[in-house]
């Protein structure tokens, strides 16, 4: 049994779909007074300040064992 897709409506209802979830996205992006697609340096550097303030420090929340005290 041969299954009929009609392609052309399918990928127009699609493309038009995800055209409007885009121009959503832009628009609220700039009702908020954001810049859409601006990468957020703040956030991002002060996680790597915080991560390797830990890493300089030891101190984790899980200790890590040896492979040879985990086999028993």
């Amino acid at each position: 049994m041969m299954i009929l897709v009609p392609f052309k409506p399918l990928v127009l209802v699609l493309g038009l779909l995800s055209g409007l979830i885009f121009a959503g996205f832009i628009g609220s992006s700039l009702l908020e007074g954001k810049v859409p697609f601006a990468v957020d340096t703040g956030e991002t550097r002060h996680a790597v300040v915080k991560q390797d303030a830990v890493r300089a420090t030891g101190e984790h929340k899980h200790p890590q064992k040896a492979p040879s005290a985990r086999a028993q």
